[in-house]
């Protein structure tokens, strides 16, 4: 193989001079590290060419570029002193262009680097122990992944001679893992076989840092809305939904992932009248259509496994900074068994109510704060105003032996039908009136109010 390039050159000349890389670094001013990595063809620093060129007496561009270089600067146009000058302010600028190259390179975290395919020997920037933060030759296996392939499969992996990309991270005991991202690109010859890959890494820790928060942050809200005991809906700026949460498809038997011109697929009706929605009166269609930030609103559904529910629904619509409709997210609350609770308890009012509103015989409720409510039977039958009893004691209806009765029934939650007397309130006092009463006792009387029913 010719060896034509600055490496060569570099190594050819110590072993024409008998000098140990040690010898040179001193006379340089370097390490004999950086001298190694010269001689494999590594980076040098133009105040470096011109002092190993001064050190080993030689031309620093032939040094640096060989014969034809030489040949270029002060062949054929030697005696043309302004094109001389023009050629050496040429090569001043290639050297400089070099330094910057390198300078940003280092100032933007990125190692360059070369991998010969025949050799199995890597060529990296000066940079790049400091920052992979060890000798880039210990993580080979982990840098380069493709090293121990054959060339068959380079040709495969890096498919058309396109850049092929992959990141990978390093331990660091003080941080965790440095993570790095690589780009680079398979060099084959005339004849298609691999020979070089020039690739470049950059420190992408903050990226993935990043990354990696927002995949917290996402898996978070994800099983928020997975979790939370009420329905989740979501739509786009077109009122398409884009969301149903479980608690959803629980509620309406599942879902329908349609636009706003569907949302008739959806079936209820009002609470307070009665009255069957439209697709445009959903309160996700209006935080679409109209940017509403609506209020709870009860509809009974029809839901897609054929149950009925009752539903509490709100909506309200996402705006971005330029305060423009990008979606919508609308809660539904099942409510169902509230409803059917409120519906049990209003029935059970309706029938006490026709209960106290009967004539035909008394009716007393009470707890242990007294006496609750009389109904108009009772009153006429006791002589008293209704409203003059509430609150008062059992006593100031019923005689003392009755009143001991009914409290030792009710304390022990039972049933039962008594013999007691009634107090008439009277002109000139009060008299006794045996009546037969019916006492239904309250489970909890903390909670529940006990009957007594006063039959004459």
């Amino acid at each position: 193989m010719k060896k034509n390039g600055f490496s060569d050159r570099l190594k050819a000349l110590i072993d024409q001079k008998k000098l140990t890389l040690a010898q040179v670094a001193q006379a340089t001013g370097t390490t004999a590290t950086s001298v190694h990595r010269w001689t494999k063809g590594g980076e040098i620093e133009y105040e470096n060419l011109l002092a190993l060129a001064s050190f080993l007496e030689v031309n620093w561009i032939w040094l640096r570029y060989g014969d034809e270089a030489i040949h270029s600067a002060s062949g054929s146009l030697a005696s043309n002193v302004a094109e001389t000058d023009l050629r050496r302010d040429y090569l001043d600028q290639i050297m400089a262009n070099e330094n910057r190259m390198k300078t940003a390179l280092e100032m933007a975290q990125i190692v360059n680097w070369e991998w010969n395919t025949i050799t199995g020997t890597f060529n990296f920037s000066a940079n790049a122990e400091t920052e992979f933060g060890c000798k880039p030759e210990t993580i080979r296996s982990t840098f380069a992944p493709f090293a121990d392939l054959p060339l068959e499969k380079l040709l495969e992996l890096f498919g058309d001679q396109q850049s092929y990309f992959w990141d990978f991270k390093l331990k660091n005991t003080e941080k965790g893992f440095n993570w790095f991202s690589s780009r680079a690109k398979l060099i084959v010859d005339t004849q298609n076989v691999p020979i070089q890959i020039i690739g470049v890494t950059t420190n992408i820790n903050e990226r993935k840092h990043a990354e990696f928060a927002l995949e917290r942050s996402e898996y978070t809200l994800r099983k928020i809305i997975e979790t939370i005991p009420v329905g989740l809906w979501a739509a786009d700026e077109n009122g398409v939904i884009n969301l149903a949460n479980p608690e959803v498809v629980r509620i309406w038997g599942g879902a329908k992932y349609v636009g706003l011109d569907n949302y008739g697929l959806y079936k209820g009706t009002w609470e307070k009248n009665g009255e069957a929605l439209t697709k445009d009166d959903w309160t996700l269609a209006r935080a679409v259509k109209t940017g509403e930030v609506s209020e709870a609103e009860v509809v009974n559904i029809e839901a897609f496994d054929g149950a009925n529910r009752s539903i509490i629904m709100y909506a309200t619509p996402l705006l971005n900074n330029d305060n423009e409709i990008i979606g919508a997210i609308e809660v539904n609350q099942d409510i169902t068994e509230f409803k059917l609770t409120e519906r049990e308890l209003r029935k059970s009012y309706e029938e006490l109510q026709l209960i106290y509103e009967q004539g035909s015989f008394g009716v007393l409720a009470f707890n242990q704060t007294g006496i609750q409510r009389i109904n108009e039977h009772l009153a006429t039958l006791a002589n008293v105003q209704r409203e003059s009893v509430k609150e008062s004691p059992l006593s100031s209806l019923f005689d003392t032996d009755t009143v001991r009765q009914i409290l030792e029934v009710n304390a022990e939650g039972n049933a039962a039908r008594l013999d007691g007397k009634l107090l008439i309130n009277i002109a000139d006092g009060v008299k006794e009136k045996s009546v037969n009463m019916q006492l239904i006792s309250s489970v909890s009387q903390d909670q529940h109010l006990s009957l007594i029913l006063v039959f004459t």
